[in-house]
């Protein structure tokens, strides 16, 4: 890993084929309830502020591995034009059942942002909440806000390299969860469940901002050397989150409901939630 001081635990984040995400994400919030159900150690022990969370976070983090998380699935190789990314922000892609691979995936995020909020700091003021909410928005759990403290590393270069990559991987699972969400939102055009399905996307467009926000989330003269090991010769020209897979598939389900019809069946003010949720997303890039 060239992005500073590692915790303990593999910050390797494993993710499903974009294209084979589950159609809304009901589904993983079933695998995700069942992964908690069968933990060894409760979750909100884990996401606690309290002197054991530590503690309970490594044990929960070890029981849930990324590659345990992959058991019985095919492990694949990216396409050439991904390669370099995945492996920059160190994400691995897997076959298999991929409802309970994203949950997974989900949970050792929690648990590494957890970790590095504790470690670090932030810079930020009471967004932690917003942040961590994905698993109780996913498992209609309780949320778990955590106290927010002044940003005040041992090593603030190497934190602010690893708060990069775990941002960073944190906003790809949730552009995955956003990719099903407007799936969701396709599916449940014209029909009752249409103003929850809108609701749960545009809930996590405000969720996957925060998360661009937390990548940054470091004081800015941090900013270039962390910038400096996404360009040549670390990486290849034109290194740019458009090479994100995740990213790509997302624009991708837009512009086919856009062009197909499919955001056309939502009742107006439906169709305007979901516009104003997707601008307040692209307006959250100026952050990293």
């Amino acid at each position: 890993m060239t992005h500073g001081a590692k915790l303990d635990e593999s910050t390797t984040i494993w993710l499903p084929l974009p294209d084979e995400l589950p159609a809304g994400t009901a589904a993983v919030g079933r695998s995700l309830t069942a992964l908690l159900g069968r933990a060894p150690v409760a979750y909100e022990a884990a996401m606690a502020d309290d002197a054991g969370a530590a503690k309970a976070r490594r044990r929960l983090l070890d029981w849930v591995t990324p590659t345990r998380g992959a058991e019985g699935q095919v492990v694949l190789a990216p396409p050439a034009g991904s390669r370099i990314h995945d492996r920059h922000f160190e994400v691995k892609r897997a076959r298999g059942d991929n409802a309970t691979l994203l949950a997974t995936a989900v949970l050792v995020s929690d648990l590494l942002v957890r970790e590095d909020l504790a470690s670090a700091g932030t810079t930020l003021s009471g967004e932690s909440g917003e942040l961590l909410g994905v698993t109780a928005f996913l498992t209609g759990g309780l949320s778990m806000p955590s106290k927010d403290r002044e940003w005040a590393p041992a090593d603030p270069s190497a934190a602010a390299h690893l708060r990069w990559l775990i941002g960073h991987q944190r906003f790809f699972v949730v552009l995955q969860l956003l990719s099903s969400a407007l799936s969701g939102v396709d599916h449940a055009a014209g029909t009752t469940r249409e103003e929850e399905a809108v609701r749960e996307f545009t809930w996590l467009c405000r969720n996957a901002s925060a998360s661009m926000r937390y990548a940054a989330d470091f004081p800015p003269h941090w900013y270039a050397q962390v910038r400096d090991t996404m360009v040549p010769p670390a990486v290849n020209a034109g290194f740019s989150g458009l090479q994100t897979r995740d990213h790509q598939h997302l624009v991708s389900v837009m512009r086919t409901l856009k062009r197909g019809g499919g955001l056309d069946r939502l009742a107006p003010r439906s169709a305007e939630a979901v516009h104003t949720g997707v601008s307040q997303l692209y307006s959250a890039h100026v952050w990293v």
